[in-house]
């Protein structure tokens, strides 16, 4: 499994309004999943995503020990902890491996990804 955030620029009625996605790539399948979308991200958004995805019924990081992801400080400590609890363990990636990760998610989803 492979993570990063990319963002999206969206008329809302209170004008132009910036959202952050998070997303996962299952590098074995490409299957791409939107672990969440929010106009602001913070600790107690991203434990949610953490526990939507280890869920033992229906978790996307069903069977997968490993997540890849960049430095990004968004995967705050408390997600990072909540993955480790269910057993998987994370990766961070080198700043030029992650550059090379969101070209590889790009050409997979199609959507244009911006650093955020």
């Amino acid at each position: 499994m492979a993570s990063d955030f990319f963002t999206v620029e969206v008329w809302t009625a209170k004008g132009l309004t910036r959202f952050i996605v998070l997303f996962f790539i299952d590098l074995s399948t490409r299957r791409v999943e939107v672990g969440g979308i929010a106009s602001q991200t913070d600790g107690l958004w991203m434990a949610q995503i953490a526990r939507n995805l280890t869920d033992g019924i229906d978790g996307f990081f069903e069977g997968k020990p490993y997540l890849i992801h960049d430095r990004d400080p968004l995967y705050t400590q408390q997600f990072l902890r909540l993955l480790g609890e269910a057993g998987i363990e994370t990766v961070k990636l080198s700043y030029f491996l992650a550059i090379n990760f969101r070209c590889q998610a790009n050409s997979v989803s199609g959507v244009t990804i911006v650093a955020t």
